[in-house]
């Protein structure tokens, strides 16, 4: 009841015309860190996952720091091989017989190059697996983090996609090139999932939801809380994807309430 008193104060602050969205996406933050990396959020079918990258001598390397870089932790250990072995398996899709796709959002925690041009070599070898224009159930693959400007966007093969920043202004060209805005929730409001929060930061969440709306792109918030009352509140709102630290507690709670986030 507390959680629901809390929905319906928030909703109140903000404008009728905004509220309600599509079905909920799930994303993985930070996917790596879990105790198997790929495989946890893929069998819970998450939408889309991060994984945070760094070049070392020309071999992409997972993790959050590069003092905790290990000599196993490879980008084609932990998520390339796995996905050509899912796709190999299920006929040229994610889950077999689904038309569920799967997003994977590489941060690159370095320079853009070399660590871009690796991993464009990596995946050009498996187009049949991450090129949209050859395979339409295709892996989409977005870069975020130390992104090239959008300018030189044009530079790197079309199955590259960018993660969006809601400050800059993207041309028509650079936004087909956008898959999605990424936000710090923080910057917008600091509501920690209790509470009701205040009526200008709900104003400032909703504002950037229709900015990316508005430019037909689904929006993430990251650095946000997460518990029950936050996943009824992002899906109430618009927001497109809830950020999730806990993948196998998210799933499990819009599994079990999936009456109430039917398209």
């Amino acid at each position: 009841m507390k959680k629901m008193v809390i929905l319906l104060v928030i909703l109140m602050l903000c404008p009728a015309g905004m509220r309600g969205q599509n079905p909920v996406l799930l994303h993985s933050h930070n996917d790596y860190e879990r105790m198997a990396p790929f495989w946890m959020a893929y069998s819970e079918r998450f939408d889309s996952m991060e994984a945070d990258v760094y070049c070392i001598d020309g071999t992409l390397f997972v993790s959050h720091d590069r003092k905790d870089v290990k000599q196993e932790r490879t980008f084609e250990a932990l998520y390339l091989q796995p996905l050509l072995q899912v796709f190999g398996r299920n006929g040229g899709r994610a889950w077999a017989g689904s038309e569920q796709t799967i997003q994977l959002l590489v941060d690159i925690k370095d320079t853009t190059d070399p660590t871009l041009s690796v991993l464009v070599k990596l995946l050009s070898a498996h187009r049949e697996v991450f090129d949209p224009a050859v395979n339409p159930y295709a892996v989409r693959v977005v870069m975020t983090g130390h992104v090239p400007v959008p300018a030189d966007f044009g530079k790197y093969p079309d199955f590259i996609f960018f993660d969006g920043d809601l400050n800059l202004e993207y041309t028509e060209s650079q936004l087909k090139r956008i898959a999605m805005f990424s936000a710090p929730f923080f910057n917008y409001t600091q509501w920690r999932g209790r509470g009701r929060g205040s009526k200008t930061g709900w104003e400032m969440v909703m504002d950037a939801v229709e900015r990316a709306h508005s430019q037909g792109k689904p929006i993430r918030f990251w650095g946000a809380p997460e518990n029950e009352t936050v996943y009824h509140v992002f899906y109430s709102l618009g927001i497109d994807y809830m950020n999730s630290d806990h993948p196998d507690e998210c799933a499990l709670f819009y599994r079990s309430n999936s009456e109430l986030f039917e398209e």
